[in-house]
């Protein structure tokens, strides 16, 4: 459900958005079923027929990401004890390491680069000023954001489990649905669940600051906002964008290799500052 890596991977939340990590198959938080721990292999597809699986080994998880306009792939992984995410691009044979701190200064820095964009634009003549904001996807600053689900009342049938409906809002704006089937009967692990809920609290709270920055960033999000929901999602529609489904469900053991960079990829660095307009005289 991750639509894929897109470009080099700079910022901590352009790395997010270009990879697709707001997609719909990160919807996953958290009503952990009992039961002992045990790999799990979610399979998901889009509409325009990319695979994307997830898959989670004890405090790891691995999400295989694909570029759907240049084919470019890759993963993500996430340690949950660590905070740690961790970007691999197989084509370029590198790697971006993501800690919580170095995360938390690039979105600092993006905030930053924002708000001097928008000093910069004060100095345009109105129209010109609008304009801009609308090709730059600036949205009105300083205001918080509120991510949510709504139940619909209706239920559906995917990959043979049924899930129940849910509108996903940003303030009062409808931007995707999600149809969500109880972690249980699929099957899953309760520690996997915790797993996944660490990796989602963290993208939750990433995509609040990127909203609240009210830059770029924001109109990439889009229709994936990352609510928290009750379940394992098995569809996400984004509204006038894709939709991804639930394929499958293994529960079998997963080679710890998967979950390793491979070797011989080399360490990238975070660029200081995200990319951005400089000047818009």
């Amino acid at each position: 459900m991750i639509p894929g890596p897109r470009a080099p991977l700079a910022a901590p939340l352009t790395t997010l958005a270009r990879a697709g990590i707001g997609g719909g198959a990160l919807l996953l938080l958290a009503a952990a079923p009992l039961n002992a721990q045990a790999d799990a292999h979610l399979g998901y597809v889009d509409d325009q027929g990319n695979e994307s699986p997830i898959l989670v080994r004890g405090d790891t998880v691995r999400m295989d990401l694909t570029e759907a306009n240049s084919g470019t792939r890759g993963f993500m992984l996430f340690d949950a004890t660590s905070g740690t995410l961790t970007v691999v691009d197989d084509d370029r044979e590198h790697y971006v390491e993501l800690t919580p701190e170095a995360m938390d200064q690039q979105i600092r820095a993006m905030t930053d680069t924002v708000s001097d964009l928008r000093q910069q634009m004060q100095q345009l003549p109105p129209e010109m000023r609008e304009q801009l904001e609308r090709d730059l996807g600036l949205t009105p600053e300083g205001f918080e954001a509120e991510i949510s689900t709504r139940p619909t009342g209706e239920t559906e049938e995917i990959a043979g489990y049924a899930c129940e409906a849910n509108e996903v809002y940003v303030g009062e704006q409808p931007r995707s649905s999600v149809c969500v089937a109880p972690p249980e009967e699929l099957g899953l692990a309760a520690d996997d669940f915790a797993t996944l809920s660490a990796l989602m609290d963290r993208l939750h709270e990433l995509s609040l600051r990127a909203l609240e920055a009210g830059g770029p960033l924001t109109e990439q999000l889009g229709g994936s906002m990352l609510p928290r929901v009750d379940g394992v999602p098995l569809e996400v529609r984004e509204h006038n964008g894709i939709t991804t489904q639930l394929t499958e469900v293994d529960t079998a053991t997963l080679e710890a290799s998967l979950f390793r960079i491979p070797e011989g990829y080399a360490r990238q660095a975070l660029p200081e500052n995200p990319p951005g307009p400089e000047n818009v005289n």
